[in-house]
């Protein structure tokens, strides 16, 4: 537990994403005399995002990959705040809740995530199910999967982004659908690019093309969506798609009360963030995770990137709170490990150009997934 003999400094953490985590755990295990750490969260409960497709293919239970916030801070001796952050003034080192609680910190770090960009498409924000915030994206697809399950008539799903989170997400659906219920479904994945899952080698993109094809999955390719109706959506070719349940896995974007922090954001409100992690504005706040652009060159938004700098955050605070003014450097990786789920109980699995696939694929991702999940396990 954190010994709190003198309080005369405050660390708050907005979010309970992945850094966060890793990086609660790693102050409790050296605690800082003096200092009180709060969390203030939206939610109580935190998905691990990696189990996401398990757990809408009916692998796993919603406790398998959810960790309770309120447990851990209880375990760690910290304070938990439920709400939701309205404002940020970093000039008075102040944070707004909606509720009217007002904070204030000497040091802060944010790890709150990002949600698909719907603003950049007309319609969107009012039709459809964004795949982020997960919370809202798993009570959607539940109510869905409910009052469908009677029904006699086709259902027309359609998912818009041909990332890995669109794909898994899809084939999830898929496998869930077609082993748990009795619902017919037909299923298009619409992709703006002209590949599928383009930041892979292409015996990825192959595999998943074939993939897609094995199981009669609807492909559109190079085209993008210009507006969304009920039941229909617009592309730029100007063809119309009809659906009965639509999904956004498209491009990320920030959280807009970030941008109107007056913190240092990039083109799309992302917190600028130096080599330390820290805001190239405000050096008394950090950034972590799909929150943060890193400078000079931002990351890709996968949760890969924030349980790695989970330990490093950690660190850097420590420093910093204690008046040290030698951070270390967070140096992303040029290539990792990626684990991709195919619905049932196989996956996929590359680094670079390296590509290979299987059910003990599945299984060693299993065993990742809940040895990280079983870390927090703190009953």
């Amino acid at each position: 537990m954190i010994g709190l003999t003198q309080t005369n400094k405050d660390l708050l953490l907005i979010g309970g994403g992945h850094s966060h985590l890793i990086a609660i755990k790693r102050l409790t295990m050296k605690p800082l005399t003096g200092v009180r750490i709060t969390l203030i969260s939206s939610d109580t409960m935190t998905p691990y995002s990696g189990m996401l497709p398990g757990l809408i293919a009916g692998h796993y239970s919603y406790e398998d990959c959810h960790v309770d916030l309120r447990i851990l801070c209880q375990w760690a001796g910290i304070r938990f705040v439920h709400g939701k952050v309205a404002h940020i003034d970093p000039s008075l080192k102040r944070i707004n809740c909606q509720d009217n609680l007002l904070l204030r910190y000497d040091i802060l770090s944010i790890n709150v995530g990002a949600q698909p960009a719907l603003h950049s498409i007309p319609g969107a924000t009012i039709y459809g199910c964004p795949v982020k915030p997960i919370k809202q994206f798993l009570q959607q697809w539940q109510h869905w999967l409910t009052t469908q399950s009677r029904s006699s008539r086709l259902q027309r799903i359609v998912i818009v982004g041909g990332g890995a989170a669109g794909i898994e997400i899809l084939l999830a659906l898929r496998y869930r659908i077609a082993k748990t219920t009795s619902i017919r479904a037909q299923f298009t994945l619409i992709c703006a690019d002209s590949h599928i899952l383009k930041s892979y080698n292409k015996k990825v993109q192959d595999f998943f093309y074939q993939l897609l094809q094995a199981h009669g999955i609807r492909l559109i390719q190079g085209r993008y969506v210009v507006s969304a109706l009920e039941h229909q959506l617009v592309l730029n070719d100007y063809t119309r798609h009809d659906y009965d349940f639509l999904i956004w896995a498209i491009h990320a974007s920030a959280q807009s009360w970030l941008g109107k922090s007056r913190l240092a954001c990039d083109n799309n409100g992302f917190i600028q963030v130096d080599e330390y992690l820290r805001s190239i504005s405000h050096p008394d706040v950090f950034a972590t995770g799909d929150c943060a652009a890193f400078t000079p060159m931002p990351l890709p938004k996968t949760g890969v990137y924030a349980v790695r700098q989970g330990p490093l955050l950690a660190k850097n605070i420590s420093t910093q709170l204690v008046g040290y003014t030698h951070l270390q450097s967070y140096k992303p990786q040029r290539f990792f490990l990626s684990l991709l789920t195919t619905g049932g109980r196989h996956a996929v699995a590359s680094r670079g150009a390296f590509f290979t696939h299987g059910k003990w694929v599945w299984l060693w991702k299993n065993y990742i997934d809940r040895s990280f999940m079983a870390s927090f396990n703190l009953k």
